[in-house]
């Protein structure tokens, strides 16, 4: 549950500011998969492309999860830009072979993936920090 977490605050971060910098063309309206402009003739509406950005974030998430589930915290956030990077490299394979209207600003798709990368694994390492090691015969403070 902590990479799927993981995925979905960074995506939902990367919802509000699209290609990882506040500073870019890019509005949050605009519809976009990790940072890639979905073309106007796709017909997609902004819910359908909000779902498969979250579903994408999910699936990216738990990936990233995998490559710093044994890594401290500090060099956990280094390695999930790398895992970043990685995922960009996979994505601009994918893309090329099968989605070709949706190359282009490969630079910001290249920064929204890295940042990505480290929003996810710091947000993972630092759910499983909050994770409390509970005896299985005891409840919760406040829980009935």
């Amino acid at each position: 549950m902590p990479a799927v977490t993981a995925g979905l605050i960074a995506g939902v971060v990367l919802l509000i500011v699209p290609h990882a910098s506040p500073w870019e063309g890019l509005t949050s309206f605009t519809p976009a998969l990790m940072g890639r402009v979905v073309p106007a003739s796709w017909g997609l509406g902004a819910f359908v492309t909000v779902v498969l950005h979250l579903v994408l974030a999910i699936i990216y998430g738990v990936l990233i999860s995998f490559a710093v589930s044994h890594i401290r915290q500090m060099a956990a956030v280094v390695a999930g830009g790398v895992a970043g990077l990685v995922l960009y490299l996979l994505n601009l394979g994918a893309v090329t072979l099968w989605f070709p209207a949706m190359r282009g600003n490969e630079v910001s798709v290249f920064v929204t993936h890295v940042v990505f990368g480290l929003i996810a694994a710091g947000a993972y390492r630092g759910l499983l920090r909050r994770k409390v090691a509970m005896p299985a015969d005891q409840t919760p403070p406040g829980a009935s």
